[in-house]
């Protein structure tokens, strides 16, 4: 800034005041509350003995009591789990506790899972609608290509809940939890297994479906468990042997039931039943390695392989049941019941299944593998053994397998959120869930937009995801807030304007700590047009930078958002903060905003994205108190004077300012020292000032004059009219000066 430019004070300073300034009412004060979570886990969880509710502990050390001690705490409930506040009623008692409420796993694992989940429904792409096939050989292509993808990400969605549940398999805290995603993972594994698998095109889909069948049923209970193979071995006698007992030859129908062809070989091996038939009756014997062949041997790839493989099987069972053997009754009839059973005979299925599950697998591999079939054998099977009503998973495979799919939704909510959410979306883009809603007249109507992001029109699949992601904003994890956003973004709804209000609900309340988070956030108002809530975000850096001390960054913040009267408030503050120091502020970034570009310590190109042009604005005045300071070192008193004189001047000045200056400077370096002269033009400037600006009797500057008193009270008199007095005389003396 030269001297020239100094003597047109009306142009030097703008009419900050003329500006379009918004309405500072609209203030959003909102901050991170910085509470560290990670410092929260390892609060004690326990019960009420009275009611029975979850009862967490405060912060360890931080407890608002002592032991014993007398007083009423309150709870307030915040959207965001982790921002829960409790607090005391009691007199004099202001301190706040942040607690967090109890949630069912918040680990980095959980976070993994969820994050891998959403890639795999991301993925899908175009694959998340479902469209009704046409006619035509592109369609159709199209068609197959669209199945093969969900099946995919069904398949993927199983895997990662395994492979989560494999990782907390051991932790102790977590033990409930693993239970429920265990029957959350045995339900899915049933939808995928009917529903997801023999319609896989491109590749044969019987042997997945034999292995998913046999992976639904076996991982369900774990049975038969070790300690029941090792009561049955335990019958083993000199007199009687184990297969000699029917516990073994149940036992090894069981897990020929379930396909654990290898377990039941090694059964038959490890109770040396061959070595003892081939000494008793060789028919037997034959009949035994026949059938350990064709276990070996059981299909998987075709159904023409399975027809010749049950052909062999019904051959060998036939002509064991019309042979002669040297066998006893029981132990034949035990023999030929299991030639039976994998023979496909239904009465043997169903006598040697212990739920209604394996008889179910077994009519699936044994008696007529077809999936159009499988609700009759539901039906044979569930007559023979009844669902057990205390296993959360048994009537949600049911379901499953009738085609009630809506039904299991809300068991899978209940387990996990995310899968079930997932699963959902996956379901409705096969087209095994309908989005449809009845209307007065009872005519089922297809909607494919609504108003509302959870408006009963969009669908259940729509629902839970929408839900879930709104689940996800209370965990306070960066990580699963993005995905959060993205789930609202990939729903299956037509309008994006709920969609759009739903993230500028959510987007503000998002926990960032650092810069990439803040793009992230802009990133997605801009992707949404959003620029209420970008001005919200800039305000709520703004106030955390402000609270951080980073006056100037804050400032350029609050710009940003266009918070031009906040501009001018923090502005005039690091005014009045350095001339009450009498000296630059210690602030790199601000002062070189105000140095010449030659002086320049900070790249050029930070310093223009910092800084908007109402910034460069409000801080004009600072600009030219700066000046004044380097001028003072220097010892330039004309120049200092000139710089001094364009701020008592400027026209938009507030009033308490024109004494802080006059007070810290004016006075003390010019007035006082008759070695510095004033032209007659400044001192009547000077006099025009002060007849204008100076106020004896506003409270603000009453309050700095204090303030300047009690750094430096010697220097000046008691009151503001004391002085007031006193510059006018010492201004009266320069003036005649200038005449004599």
């Amino acid at each position: 800034m030269t001297v020239d430019a100094l003597d047109a004070s009306q142009n030097l300073l703008i009419d900050v005041d003329s500006m379009a300034f918004l309405d500072g009412n609209d203030v959003n004060s909102s901050e991170n509350d910085g509470i560290n979570e990670e410092s929260m886990e390892d609060d004690e969880i326990g019960r009420d003995p009275v009611s029975g509710a979850l009862m967490v502990s405060l912060s360890k050390g931080n407890e608002p009591l002592p032991f014993g001690g007398k007083g009423r705490l309150k709870f307030k409930l915040s959207p965001l789990s982790f921002q829960n506040i409790c607090f005391l009623t009691e007199q004099n008692q202001y301190s706040l506790y942040p607690v967090r409420l109890p949630r069912v796993d918040s680990s980095e694992e959980y976070v993994n899972y969820v994050s891998k989940i959403f890639e795999v429904y991301r993925d899908l792409g175009e694959d998340r609608m479902y469209s009704v096939p046409t006619i035509g050989v592109i369609n159709s292509s199209e068609a197959r290509e669209h199945v093969a993808a969900v099946n995919l990400a069904m398949e993927a969605v199983t895997v990662e809940l395994e492979l989560y549940i494999e990782l907390i398999r051991n932790k102790p805290n977590l033990f409930v939890r693993f239970f429920e995603l265990e029957e959350c993972l045995t339900i899915l594994n049933c939808l995928k297994t009917i529903h997801f698998t023999l319609d896989t095109p491109g590749e044969e889909s019987r042997r997945p479906f034999i292995k998913n069948l046999m992976a639904w049923i076996n991982r369900s209970d774990g049975e038969p468990d070790d300690e029941v193979t090792e009561q049955v071995f335990a019958g083993s006698s000199s007199n009687r042997k184990c297969f000699q007992n029917p516990p073994f030859w149940k036992l090894i129908n069981r897990l020929l039931l379930r396909g654990l062809f290898d377990q039941a070989r090694a059964c038959i091996e490890r109770a040396d039943l061959l070595p003892y038939l081939e000494n008793h009756c060789t028919t037997s014997a034959n009949a035994v390695r026949d059938l350990l062949a064709l276990l070996e041997q059981y299909p998987l790839e075709s159904a023409r392989t399975f027809r010749e493989w049950k052909s062999l099987a019904l051959e060998l069972a036939q002509t064991f049941s019309e042979s002669d053997t040297t066998l006893s009754g029981e132990l034949r009839d035990l023999i030929e019941d299991t030639l039976l059973l994998v023979g496909g005979h239904q009465s043997k299925i169903l006598f040697y299944s212990k739920t209604w599950y394996e008889s179910l697998s077994g009519l699936l591999l044994y008696y007529i593998p077809s999936l159009e079939l499988c609700e009759e054998y539901l039906q044979i099977s569930l007559k023979q053994n009844a669902m057990d009503v205390t296993n959360t998973w048994e009537q949600a495979c049911v379901d499953i397998i009738r085609g009630k799919l809506y039904s299991i939704l809300p068991v899978l909510e209940s387990l996990d959120a995310g899968a079930a959410a997932f699963s959902a979306a996956i379901c409705e883009a096969k087209g095994l869930i309908e989005n449809y809603y009845e209307e007065g007249n009872g005519v089922e109507v297809v909607y494919h937009s609504a108003d509302d992001l959870f408006s009963y029109k969009n669908g259940m699949a729509s629902y839970m995801l929408n839900n879930f992601a709104f689940e996800l904003c209370s965990y306070g994890d960066r990580k699963l807030w993005s995905i959060a956003i993205g789930l609202i973004s990939f729903s299956p709804i037509g309008n994006p304007s709920a969609k759009r209000t739903a993230i500028a609900e959510l987007l503000p309340h998002f926990p960032f700590q650092t810069n990439d988070d803040i793009e992230w956030m802009l990133s997605v108002c801009a992707k949404w047009r959003l620029p209420q809530v970008t001005k919200t975000i800039y305000v709520m850096l703004g106030n955390k930078l402000l609270y951080e001390s980073n006056t100037i960054e804050a400032v350029a913040n609050f710009s940003k958002a266009g918070k031009f009267s906040w501009v001018k408030r923090y502005s005039w503050m690091m005014f009045e903060a350095s001339v009450l120091q009498g000296c630059p502020l210690d602030d790199v970034v601000l002062n070189a905003i105000v140095k010449e570009e030659n002086e320049q310590v900070i790249p050029k190109e930070i310093l223009d994205s910092l800084v908007t042009s109402s910034m460069k604005q409000t801080l004009a005045p600072y600009a030219v108190l700066y000046q004044f300071y380097e001028a003072q070192s220097k010892e330039d008193w004309s120049l200092a004077l000139q710089l001094l004189l364009a701020l008592i001047n400027f026209p938009y000045l507030p009033k308490c300012y024109m004494v802080l200056l006059v007070a810290k400077f004016l006075y003390p370096i010019f007035l006082k020292d008759p070695s510095k002269k004033m032209p007659e033009e400044s001192v009547l400037s000077i006099m025009e000032a002060m007849e204008h600006k100076w106020d004896d009797t506003d409270e603000k500057s009453q309050n700095i004059y204090v303030s300047l008193r009690e750094s430096d009270i010697g220097s000046l008199p008691e009151t503001l009219k004391v002085l007031h007095k006193l510059v006018r005389k010492e201004l009266n003396l320069k003036l005649c000066k200038e005449y004599m």
